[in-house]
């Protein structure tokens, strides 16, 4: 008689599901990455596979879960090591960290682009609200911190510049990154003002948000 899995081994499975699929969809996209062609890689069932993952969608909410815990993670280390922060050096941080981040080509990036448009629509309450309170819990970390280098910084302006941060970065790199057949009409009649630096714009916008921010702040005080 087959023993049933363990909790432990139950997660250590998801996880290897997930860190295969994770792989697969670094050369593939969300519409051409099949749960069968996951389920073969991982060497389960596709009932095994929807068992651990309800949904592709799920699946690829949690590839988002891990991206931005790497991310998270990294921004604090970061940040250790940094003493007391006036504004402007606030700004350099937090567009350094940010420049880190603009790769089109990124996994972070990737996904955070079909979230709200893609993944957020096929997922069960269980993920959504998973996914609510490990953000609202890691904004809270890092603002604490945060706040302890920058006395002029609240958690909820963070959560703000936080959120700020990902409209311009999924909003340029939805500009940015073009179909194949607009490269080609770009390329043919030499229309190349359509394209669009999607590191310096992001850059660039973020900045003036953060001293629009600023400004609007000192003049609230």
């Amino acid at each position: 008689m087959k023993r049933a899995m363990t909790e432990t081994a139950k997660a250590e499975k998801a996880k290897q599901i997930l860190q295969i699929a994770t792989e697969m969809y670094r050369g593939s996209t969300f519409e051409a990455l099949k749960m069968s062609s996951v389920a073969k890689a991982a060497n389960v069932s596709n009932g095994t596979l929807f068992f651990y993952y309800k949904t592709k969608e799920i699946l690829f909410m949690e590839m988002l879960f891990l991206e931005y815990e790497k991310r998270f993670d990294h921004l604090l280390d970061l940040l250790r090591p940094c003493g007391k922060m006036t504004y402007e050096q606030f700004k350099a941080f937090f567009l350094g960290e940010m420049d880190g981040l603009l790769d089109a080509d990124s996994l972070l990036i990737r996904l955070s682009v079909i979230k709200s448009t893609v993944l957020e629509k096929n997922i069960d309450q269980e993920t959504a609200v998973k996914g609510s309170l490990y953000l609202h819990d890691s904004f809270r970390r890092i603002a604490e911190a945060m706040m302890e280098k920058a006395d002029f910084l609240s958690a909820e302006a963070f959560y703000e510049l936080m959120l700020a941060q990902n409209a311009i970065i999924v909003g340029y790199v939805n500009m940015a990154v073009l179909p194949q057949a607009i490269e080609e009409a770009i390329d043919e009649h030499g229309l190349h003002g359509f394209r669009l630096d999607f590191r310096h714009s992001a850059l660039t916008a973020m900045a003036y948000y953060l001293d629009g921010w600023f400004a609007k702040r000192g003049s609230s005080t």
